[in-house]
């Protein structure tokens, strides 16, 4: 085989690479593994090292996340949980090792990056058209909570934030394919439509970000850094009136005033849940019971209990405290919040409580260790052992960890590696603008914002998908001309 059919060979695998991430992301953790694998092996035998070596040593971003896992390394010195150290270790490779298949050997066809986004977009369209389709006719094959457990092939919060990036890259690919312009903009229509659909709370911040970045990148690429402040600040401020408006004209802590007696009585006429057990979400069901006939302008006696239609004692059952939640949306969901910010005495069940309670519990561990941090793999047994230090209201299987990136980091490695994944984080989006690469930008700032309330990178999906679209974003995506 001559040499440059050997490079063209490999050329094509290392696409056929760069597919499999894109579909593993998706939908599978066993493609995710084997395009590292394949990935490697493919560079070993091709064996063009110099070449690799330049292309890994200029871009910035994999320098900033080698030095993010370094930390890693590192932090193995005053780790007290080795086993758990080295299986944190295994997993973070993943930053190294899917920036550094897709660096070494960046593309140089515009149709090859068409290509890996189409596929992207194409996996998407198909696993929501199966969870909608799953979801809204099989249902009672599957043991359903709320629309949020529509996410069949993925966890429902890295779902949501990449339904919300097709559409810029939708947009990207609707440019220069001029054929298929009416299928990108069905798809368009179609996953906004499932976003809010979801009820994923998650996906409607990403579009929200997607807006955020479309303001921000030109400021930041004509360096108008007072504008960008003002933004930020009118954005703070707005974030803030947003939080006060959730908590207003809510009754705290006690529900209604109810006949407990003929409440108590007829519900169990009406159901097979105890009055004073728990619903679907594990809340007292006695309160969603009693905030659902408030809500329905029912008396909170027997009648009102008898009033209920079947669908709505179901619905009580499955958690729902608002009559609007049956409608599922996003109205259903902000009033979800509703609720929860007006139950703050009991965190458990409440997704929103308990990220306040884990914050809570995360920064008491952080300030225990703010120069180096609990190591690398302790943080399962810091939060442990500071949730019972604390008493927390919290039952044992809803302690969980920070769901804040960046805590996560301040937690693990302390001051040094918060502003080690910080650098990381600045790296990568000085990159994006100086590549004057739009869809890199957007990315970035789904990301940035999800950090706040995700532990994002702690996953192997999170970090493939962080890792991935931010390297192949780094390098300079090649134009149709180019093709």
């Amino acid at each position: 085989m001559s040499r440059l059919s050997k490079t063209v060979v490999h050329y094509y695998v290392h696409l056929f690479v760069l597919c499999l991430f894109t579909i593993g992301v998706v939908c599978s953790k066993f493609l995710m593994s084997m395009g590292i694998l394949i990935g490697i092996l493919n560079l070993i035998f091709e064996g063009n090292y110099i070449a690799y070596f330049s292309n890994i040593r200029s871009n910035k971003f994999f320098i900033a996340v080698s030095v993010f896992y370094v930390l890693h390394l590192l932090g193995m010195f005053w780790t007290s949980d080795l086993l758990s150290g080295l299986d944190d270790l295994k997993s973070k490779a993943t930053l190294v090792l899917v920036p550094f298949i897709v660096i070494a050997r960046p593309l140089v066809l515009r149709k090859s990056y068409k290509q890996i986004v189409l596929i992207f977009l194409i996996s998407m369209f198909i696993t929501s058209l199966i969870n909608f389709i799953v979801y809204h006719f099989f249902e009672s094959a599957f043991d359903f909570k709320d629309a949020r457990d529509m996410s069949l092939f993925n966890s429902h919060i890295r779902y949501a934030v990449m339904v919300a990036f097709t559409l810029p890259l939708l947009y990207d690919l609707y440019l220069d394919s001029k054929k298929i312009r009416f299928f990108l903009f069905f798809m368009g229509i179609w996953f906004l439509f499932y976003t809010f659909s979801s009820q994923v709370l998650t996906g409607v911040i990403s579009i929200a970000a997607i807006g955020v970045a479309l303001i921000l990148y030109p400021l930041l690429r004509h360096k108008k850094y007072m504008s960008f402040m003002l933004f930020i600040s009118s954005g703070l401020i707005i974030c803030s009136l947003i939080y006060v408006g959730l908590k207003s004209n809510i009754s705290y802590e006690k529900p209604p005033k109810v006949d407990v007696e003929s409440v108590a009585k007829a519900w169990q006429k009406r159901s097979d849940l105890a009055y004073n057990g728990k619903d679907a979400r594990s809340q007292e069901l006695k309160y969603t019971l009693a905030r659902f006939l408030d809500s329905k302008k029912y008396p909170n006696s027997g009648i009102g209990v008898n009033s209920l239609s079947t669908e709505e004692v179901i619905a009580i059952e499955q958690g729902m405290a608002h009559t609007s939640e049956m409608q599922g949306g996003f109205m259903g969901r902000i009033e979800g919040l509703r609720y929860q910010l007006s139950h703050m005495s009991d965190p458990n069940g409440h997704s929103l409580l308990q990220r306040f309670e884990a914050w809570k519990v995360g920064w008491s561990i952080y300030l225990d260790n703010p120069l180096k941090g609990v190591g690398t793999g302790d943080l399962n047994n810091a939060f442990k052992s500071k949730y019972a230090a604390l008493d927390t209201k919290l039952t044992e299987k809803n302690q969980i960890r920070a769901h804040n990136t960046f805590l996560t980091s301040a937690i693990t490695f302390g001051f040094f590696g918060l502003i080690t994944f910080l650098y990381l984080l600045f790296a990568s989006v000085r990159v994006q603008l100086y590549n004057h690469n739009m869809s890199g930008f957007i990315f970035w700032t789904i990301m940035f914002v999800t950090f706040f309330f995700e532990d994002t990178l702690e996953t192997q999906t999170g970090l493939t998908l962080f890792a991935f679209f931010l390297a192949l974003f780094s390098l300079q995506i090649p134009r149709p001309s180019m093709d």
